[in-house]
């Protein structure tokens, strides 16, 4: 016995819109010729901005280095460079000539070494202590962002 078919649905996606067409020669000819033109060059910074300055903070402890680079991310005119020990400060200095230290007390011996302005994080400052020249600053853990940018402040002006 013959049965009759049911018609079944020519677009074989079981209900969903057909896909559209692929794009014509002409229009992938026009997106790749976009596509090869170079982007517009960059403007130049303006004349009137002030020249980054370079911190260099040197500090064994990671967690202090990048707790420093974050109280000082707010400074756009500063640029902020990392070293873990004595010898990678002098290396780095060697090559990015930094204008301000940022040394745990326990890294200090590179500030004779530099002879650099500093700020020199101590656990606590002594009483009757004076920075040895009036380049250095001393400043006690804890500290917030705000002492430390300030800081920064009095030495660079």
């Amino acid at each position: 016995m013959n049965t009759p078919r049911e018609k079944s649905d020519e677009s074989g996606g079981g209900g969903q819109p057909p896909l559209p067409p692929a794009p014509s020669a002409g229009v992938r000819l026009e997106v790749a010729i976009l596509s090869d033109q170079a982007a517009p060059p960059v403007p130049p910074a303006p004349p009137d901005e002030p020249a980054a300055l370079t911190v260099l903070v040197v500090a064994a402890e990671a967690d202090l280095r990048c707790y420093v680079r974050e109280c000082l991310g707010d400074r756009a005119d500063l640029r902020v460079l990392e070293a873990a020990s004595v010898n990678e400060a002098l290396a780095v200095a060697a090559h990015e000539s930094p204008d301000l230290l940022v040394v745990d007390a326990r890294e200090s011996e590179v500030v004779a070494s530099l002879g650099l302005r500093a700020i020199v994080i101590v656990d606590e400052v002594p009483r009757q202590a004076r920075p040895p020249r009036p380049s250095i600053r001393f400043l006690a853990r804890p500290f917030t962002g705000e002492e430390l940018v300030a800081e920064v402040g009095r030495l660079l002006t």
